[in-house]
């Protein structure tokens, strides 16, 4: 195994903790959102821009282990990953022009989804 592609898979792993990790969290945050009647704020919302953004990067770090020969254990690994990038957008579609206390469960339930794919994508990959 060249030492670029065992780069990009030992960055490919880290980002799929740091994914697990804060969708975790935003599931957390969003259920005390939630229960206490509150409506997300600006660093709410940031947060799920940059998971986004941490997804797109870590599907952008698979193609290119794709292209440096490596191949996911299962080819059910291509859908999770494609899955992980549009589950927030499509959140935000239903959520807009919505009661803004909601925003709080539908994000919860989306993160609480990914959190899941995350776990199902690592378990489908894993070299």
């Amino acid at each position: 195994m060249s030492s670029v592609l065992s780069t990009l898979i030992y960055v490919h792993n880290g980002l799929f903790r740091a994914g697990l990790i804060i969708t975790g969290f935003i599931v957390i945050w969003s259920a005390v959102l939630y229960l206490r009647k509150q409506v997300p704020g600006g660093s709410y919302r940031a947060t799920l821009v940059l998971t986004e953004g941490l997804f797109i990067v870590q599907g952008l770090v698979g193609i290119a282990m794709f292209l440096a020969g490596a191949r996911p254990h299962d080819p059910l690994h291509w859908l999770y990953g494609p899955l992980l990038v549009i589950v927030l957008p499509i959140a935000a579609s239903y959520l807009s022009g919505r009661d803004s206390r909601r925003e709080a469960l539908v994000y919860g339930l989306a993160t609480l989804f990914m959190f899941g794919l995350a776990i199902r994508a690592y378990m489908t990959g894993h070299l």
